[in-house]
């Protein structure tokens, strides 16, 4: 009992400090500025297989031209490839939010789903995007968990997953989940995201030891 009592304080102290840390070190990117379903959802499959710094160039462009579902069910593909070039794979990209706005349209009547297994059949949609929007969107607290939040995890809290893809690990997305603020789930995701993303190459461990 002392043991679990004491992992709970850790965890505690944890989510505190991480939240402090990111209201002194946040970034600022033009998707998190809006909570608007559609443009969560876009700014998700954009930073598939890429940098923020890159999707920046072209993500307020890309609204501007098509701001609704409806507007990218109708690309051209060959317009929108000469628009995402800089992200790279812009063939598939291309090809993939015009599905996307196509399904948008017919099953949902252009609207975002709201629910999680809604959102996971949408072309391009997995797990994390669909807590994406869930959480920036729709204000749930559910967790957001890709490659570099298990390394911090993996090293503040030892956490070792038997899967091959640990991103892919329940049990980590649970761990992840059972640490969220009630009513907090964005900036504890944010703060995540963005520690994970300046504090790792410095050595995660280095830098929580002195928040306890």
């Amino acid at each position: 009992m002392a043991g679990k009592s004491r992992h709970f304080n850790l965890k505690a102290i944890f989510v505190r400090r991480l939240i402090e840390w990111w209201d002194k070190n946040k970034r600022d990117f033009p998707w998190r500025r809006t909570s608007e379903p559609y443009a969560v959802l876009i700014a998700e499959v954009l930073l598939r297989k890429t940098t923020a710094q890159q999707v920046k160039k072209v993500y307020s462009a890309f609204l501007s031209k098509y701001p609704d579902p409806k507007s990218l069910s109708k690309a051209d593909e060959n317009n929108l490839k000469s628009l995402l070039a800089p992200l790279g794979m812009e063939h598939r990209r291309a090809n993939l939010l015009v599905r996307l706005g196509k399904v948008l349209v017919e099953k949902y009547n252009g609207a975002v789903p709201t629910e999680a297994d809604d959102l996971l059949q949408l072309p391009g949609v997995g797990m994390y995007s669909a807590n994406a929007v869930l959480c920036f969107a729709y204000g749930r607290d559910v967790p957001l968990v890709d490659t570099n939040v298990v390394r911090v995890f993996q090293r503040v809290f030892g956490f070792q997953s038997r899967k091959k893809r640990p991103r892919e690990d329940r049990t980590l997305w649970n761990f992840v989940a059972s640490m969220i603020p009630p009513g907090n789930a964005r900036s504890f995701n944010l703060a995540v995201i963005d520690f994970a993303s300046a504090v790792f190459v410095k050595k995660v461990l280095q830098v929580v030891i002195r928040w306890f």
